[in-house]
């Protein structure tokens, strides 16, 4: 496979130190293109090492196609060297597995898996390929690219739409990733403002509406504050769009609350598997979510200022819940003086990476979301996926700053991918949120078991030295009043550069200090 390779130039061959680093890179490339991303891999650990990218795919419903070794088809079944059996292995993951012993078969099978990747819920697709097959001659031409199926409008669906939405005074749209590419969004908006609907974006999703609208009814991460939940959950109309409503968004099912929603339901999704499958649902359209919005907003509706009570209350909440007072705790800096300089020294044409962990609540809480920020997280929760995103994201866009928020956690499972931006000089901005800890972790820990810390401390390098072992240009910020001049350095770099961040563990996350969690439990 790789001599097949040496004599082309259409395909940008990306040689990662693992697997699960490639596989990040590639699920990332997916979620901003658009399409399929493929990543190879060697049999037995180098699929095992890749699985955490597939389970990923399947949650994020991104596509994802999966290139694996096997055994040579007389060794199949003997249990060869590294031999494993993918259908096994990747059958509750991925939407497809394909064995291909047979050449003939193979332009065939990567059609067929192209187009399952694409297929509503998006998703990894896994071809197996056996060793005795790669060298194989094959006289049979290429099979022809196969294409996903499109879902129209039905007008009688937007008239039903219409009516229930008449009768509502205090509607709510909870969105997801059906908006996050770009052209999707501005359906989002003309709908929301059409008919003056609260938008809740769901978790990891924030980027996709206007954070600083009246209608903007927040972002619907894990264990949102319970003053933000009994806002919400006053609604008498509950439109779902373009997600699957799992436990985060729905808050452990009370948004809506199982199993009798308070409210009707209208779910809309280019898949019929992700309608009804949780809740009762009173409407479910199966349809392209942006081009129904659109749809919907082409009528002018009548009466819509009965809402106004309503938007008022939620964008009165949201105001003083997203109003933020820097602290200055003894253990580190305050994470969000390093959010606030980066946000005011960058526009809205940026791309944001974000690992798993704490220090995102500051970016959600702080970051001014225009609407057309693209941003590429982990739904699925993985960690190690900041740093394999950003560089996936400086290979394919040219002209946007890429800023990866990643923990001192997240960046020891995958940092070792830095060499990739060194040796091509990506303009990669890696910023680490350095608290010597497993922030969630040890957030849930002081909630269930306060003052018993256990397992979650951590013993960190000095990642200013260790960036620059590799090449790039870093710096340690620990004092809030460097912020500005620090993080101006930091953004002028052409090339790859770090800002090592050294944060409170105390402040363990934007909404709660490990002290008041204590407090919390004590109460």
């Amino acid at each position: 496979m790789l001599d097949s390779l040496y004599d082309q130039t259409v395909i940008d061959v990306v040689t990662c130190r693992h697997e699960g680093g490639a596989g990040f890179m590639a699920v990332a490339d997916a979620k901003l293109t658009k399409k399929p991303a493929v990543v190879f891999v060697s049999r037995g650990p180098g699929a095992t090492n890749v699985s955490i990218a597939a389970h990923l795919a399947e949650q994020d419903g991104v596509p994802l196609v999966i290139f694996i070794g096997q055994v040579a088809e007389h060794e199949c079944g003997r249990g060869s060297f590294q031999e494993v059996d993918y259908n096994a292995m990747f059958g509750q993951i991925a939407k497809s597995v394909f064995e291909v012993s047979n050449p003939d078969k193979l332009s065939e099978t990567i059609s067929r898996a192209f187009c399952d990747a694409q297929t509503p819920t998006k998703g990894p697709v896994v071809i197996s390929v056996m060793e005795d097959m790669l060298c194989a001659d094959c006289d049979v031409p290429n099979f022809p690219v196969l294409k996903p199926a499109i879902c129209g409008v039905d007008e009688n669906h937007v008239q039903q739409v219409r009516e229930e939405l008449a009768k509502s005074q205090r509607p709510l749209i909870i969105a997801g990733g059906a908006f996050d590419a770009l052209q999707a969004r501005p359906a989002l908006k003309a709908f929301a403002e059409a008919y003056r609907i609260p938008v809740a974006t769901t978790f990891k999703h924030q980027q996709i509406f206007d954070n600083r609208s009246d209608l903007f009814a927040g972002h619907l991460g894990f264990k949102i504050p319970p003053p933000q939940l009994d806002c919400l959950q006053k609604h008498d109309l509950l439109i779902a769009l373009g997600t699957r409503l799992g436990d985060t968004p729905t808050q452990n099912y009370q948004l809506p609350s199982l199993p009798n929603p308070s409210a009707p339901i209208i779910h809309i999704a280019d898949t019929p598997e992700a309608i009804g499958r949780v809740f009762p649902t009173y409407l479910g359209i199966v349809t392209n979510p942006a081009d129904f919005c659109l749809a919907l907003a082409k009528h002018t509706p009548k009466k819509v200022e009965v809402r106004s009570s309503w938007v008022n209350e939620i964008h009165n909440f949201m105001q003083g819940f997203r109003s933020y007072t820097p602290k200055n705790p003894a253990d580190g800096m305050d994470f969000s003086y390093v959010v606030q300089a980066l946000s005011n020294a960058l526009d809205d044409d940026v791309i944001l990476t974000m690992d798993s962990g704490n220090f995102s609540s500051w970016v959600h809480l702080l970051w001014p979301f225009t609407g057309r920020e693209q941003v590429l997280a982990a739904i699925g929760g993985a960690m190690g996926l900041g740093l394999p995103a950003a560089i996936s994201a400086a290979l394919r866009v040219y002209d946007k700053s890429v800023i990866a928020f990643v923990g001192d956690g997240g960046i020891m499972m995958t940092g070792n991918e830095l060499r990739i931006a060194v040796a091509r000089q990506l303009p990669v901005k890696l910023v680490i949120a350095n608290n010597r800890s497993f922030g969630t972790i040890r957030l849930h820990q002081e909630k269930a078991y306060p003052e018993r810390v256990s397992a979650t401390d951590l013993s960190n390098p000095d990642f200013t030295l260790w960036a620059q072992s590799f090449g790039a240009w870093a710096e340690t910020l620990d004092n809030p009043e460097n912020a500005k001049d620090i993080v101006t350095r930091f953004l002028a770099q052409k090339g790859p550069a770090v800002l090592n961040v050294l944060t409170s563990t105390e402040l363990v996350s934007a909404f709660a200090s490990v002290k008041q969690v204590r407090k919390m439990h004590i109460s």
